[in-house]
């Protein structure tokens, strides 16, 4: 049914645009003369609940914005409020009960308490959505569980808790006696671009998005429209009026962090999100001019859980609602304060893509210092470093375009690294004849063949048109953070999953083009899903939680592609046996 429904043009364009993608409209909300919208579609189900898969619109300032979705989607945010806490369960690979219940204690204390810091490093835009999220919620159900703390917690916790992961800085924070073989981190996310001739003259985006749905996120995820509006003069003071009634850190009206600074001047563009209510990052998202990003993890000890900053989901969604092309974005990604390592994929419709291999933002350190000791003198040097740059080093980001080359004077070190590592660990890992040719492996199915990550892993794709990721640093100068001693082991085994993912899935996307000439949209939900149960390793995801009858596998995650000149993306999420969802962004605008 329709709440406070508002005739006019405007709301006919968007009840047309929902319909054409599928979906139709059971709520309508206006505040402040802003519209939010809940769709439900007409013929994709969640497997388990048989509910209606939702989309939302909301428009206005950031905290219209954020008291629409909360007013909408109260139900949901109360699920993603138990979101935070459980998803720490994530992280915890110890098998011994007490200190499993020790580690979660220790993480879920240490992230409230660091959330508080994180905030007031936050952009203005962002802090004043989720103080809307939180009264939007109170608007809607006076006795709701959602709180700010938790709200804050929901949205940055993540990165507090890779920070201190990746570093091993437990032992500021009074956490003694955790190894790495403790912690087990979920790191499975793929993506690729593929643009110009190779794509048909498109530009197709795909973004795989694994991360532990922690028994919520496969019910509540959601593709969400932005039409954000600067905040004019008197929604200002009316924001203000409201934050005295909610529970939000108190910070002085004169604080401008340093990402408010960088954002100043920048306009905001209509966006689309991949999300859960609740959620102010984006897993992956793309704006009105065809730009769009995703994030990858990527474990490094360029961390610096003191100054987090700007990180994850909040970074792709920041860039994408503020960038008019890739390099904007990436221009923009480089300047945000950042304090945690991750692998940011963008890419626009013009066909130029990146991955940002990002992590704290910091002056070019001494990277020869980042290896383990047992491993340094085989590595290159100082010297060999500043003669071989491959890349520019900007605030603590190198960035990996399309046409990138990878300067190979830095595989014949493999070899030596290898050899050193056989010798100290008693392994016999071999190295292929193919091992750093275009399509080859270092891992073949099932293989376990990285010498942990003490190598320089190569970058497969040689086309213009095309670009790789998963879950590792390849720039070279950036390999050097994750052979930390401690970051290395936290990597651990899925090293060897992680390289077997990136050359699968290249040698996936060269095979369709050899066989097809060029990959469609078709072709990329195939290529990005190709380690899902109806593929050609239909037991990767054998493991993950099943729905209640124990019949059909969950996704954890979100699966989506883009098709950038179009302005198009279809999204998989909730249960592989799910149908795909789909919206075109242009018809909302």
């Amino acid at each position: 049914m329709y709440r406070n429904m508002m005739p006019g043009r405007r709301l006919m364009q968007l009840v047309e645009a929902f319909g054409s993608d599928g979906f139709e409209m059971s709520m309508v909300l206006t505040y402040n003369g802003r519209i939010g919208i809940t769709a439900e579609n007409k013929s994709v189900l969640n497997y388990d609940t048989g509910k209606p898969k939702k989309a939302y619109y909301v428009e206005g300032s950031p905290y219209e914005t954020g008291y629409l979705m909360g007013s909408m989607a109260e139900q949901e945010i109360v699920r993603m409020m138990d979101y935070a806490d459980r998803v720490v369960f994530s992280f915890i690979g110890s098998k011994v009960l007490e200190k499993t219940k020790m580690i979660q204690g220790a993480f879920i204390r240490i992230v409230h308490q660091l959330s508080k810091k994180v905030w007031n490093q936050l952009p203005e835009a962002i802090r004043e959505e989720v103080n809307g999220l939180y009264d939007g919620c109170k608007s809607r159900n006076p006795k709701t569980r959602v709180n700010m703390e938790r709200l804050i917690v929901l949205n940055t916790g993540i990165d507090i808790i890779c920070s201190m992961v990746y570093s091993g800085s437990f032992f500021r924070y009074g956490i003694e006696g955790v190894e790495p073989e403790d912690l087990d981190i979920p790191m499975m996310c793929n993506a690729f671009t593929v643009c110009g001739k190779s794509a048909g003259d498109c530009c197709i985006f795909g973004r795989d998005f694994s991360f532990p749905s922690a028994d919520v996120f496969q019910d509540t995820a959601a593709l969400i429209v932005y039409a954000p509006m600067s905040p004019g003069v008197q929604n200002r003071y009316n924001r203000h009026a409201i934050r005295k009634e909610s529970s939000a850190p108190a910070s002085r009206p004169a604080d401008v962090s340093e990402a408010e600074s960088v954002l100043k001047g920048r306009s905001p563009l209509p966006f689309v999100n991949l999300a859960a209510p609740g959620m102010i990052g984006s897993i992956a998202a793309m704006n009105l001019q065809g730009v769009a990003l995703g994030v990858n993890m990527s474990p490094g000890a360029n961390c610096d859980p003191e100054n987090i900053g700007v990180n994850s989901l909040i970074m792709t969604r920041l860039c994408v609602q503020y960038s008019k092309s890739a390099a904007d974005a990436a221009s923009l990604m480089v300047r945000l304060p950042k304090g945690v390592s991750w692998l940011y994929i963008i890419a626009d419709g013009n066909g130029r893509s990146c991955v940002a291999e990002a992590g704290a933002s910091l002056p070019m350190p001494d990277l020869t210092q980042y290896p383990d000791e047992k491993y340094r003198l085989l590595l290159p040097d100082a010297d060999f470093l500043k003669g071989h740059a491959s890349a520019p080093y900007d605030n603590g980001t190198m960035l990996r375009w399309n046409d990138y080359k990878y300067p190979r004077e830095f595989l014949s070190f493999n070899h030596q690294l290898w050899q050193h590592y056989n010798e100290r660990e008693k392994k016999q890992n071999i190295i292929y004849a193919d091992a750093f040719e275009e399509t080859g492996y270092i891992n073949r199915a099932g293989d376990q063949n990285c010498p942990s990550s003490f190598y320089f892993a190569p970058q497969r794709e040689e086309s213009d048109e095309l670009l790789v990721a998963s879950n590792h640093y390849i720039i070279p100068e950036m390999r050097y953070f994750a052979m930390h001693r401690w970051t290395q082991k936290i990597i651990g085994k899925r090293v060897n999953d992680i390289q077997w993912r990136y050359d699968e899935l290249n040698r996936q996307i060269h095979d369709r083009l050899k066989e097809k000439g060029r990959i469609g949209i078709a072709d990329a939900r195939e290529l990005i899903s190709f380690l899902a149960p109806y593929g050609k390793y239909s037991g990767y995801y054998a493991d993950n939680p099943k729905s209640r009858n124990g019949k059909e596998i969950r996704i954890e995650g979100a699966v989506s592609v883009f098709e950038l000149k179009s302005r198009v993306v279809e999204s998989h999420y909730g249960y592989y046996c799910d149908k795909w969802v789909r919206l075109s962004l242009p018809a909302y605008f």
